[in-house]
């Protein structure tokens, strides 16, 4: 890892959430990572049992790694030893994204969300679930079996 320092006169950041990361100074990995069910209704109803993120597929495939690069030998003159910023503005950070103020060897960020609109299909039904937004073990009722047999 190549070393400078980074000198920053003022930095502004209005929000930081939802496994984001806003890091000053030097580190080696920065993995955040974040899973998030985003439900929109046109009837807002809320079904029992909802957010297991296990039954949805999104949050189990395995991510497809990127090949690791060939070694490359190089060599690197710095004219200056800093780097040397008056002024960042940020909005926002969101959904496992970093703002890093110095050095780091490696960033391994994952973001998945899975998202489900529900409109009705006239103007007085109230939205039934499509079967592939279904969890694996839930009616269109939201109840699970184990619900309807007066289970837990």
């Amino acid at each position: 890892m190549f070393r400078r320092l980074s000198i920053v006169e003022a930095i502004y950041v209005n929000s930081v959430s939802f496994s984001s990361i806003f890091e000053i100074g030097d580190s080696r990995y920065i993995t955040p990572v974040m899973k998030a069910l985003a439900v929109k209704r046109e009837h807002p109803i809320l079904f029992t049992n909802e957010g297991n993120f296990n039954e949805f597929s999104i949050f189990t495939r395995p991510i497809a790694q990127v090949a690791t690069p060939e070694v490359i030998n190089m060599a690197v003159f710095n004219e200056k030893p800093s780097i040397n910023v008056k002024t960042i503005r940020v909005t926002g950070v969101s959904s496992s994204s970093v703002v890093h103020i110095g050095s780091t060897n490696m960033i391994r960020a994952e973001a998945r969300i899975k998202h489900i609109r529900q409109l009705r299909r006239q103007p007085d039904d109230v939205p039934t679930l499509q079967s592939d937004e279904l969890p694996n073990n839930q009616n269109q009722e939201g109840h699970t079996p184990s619900d309807d047999q007066g289970g837990n």
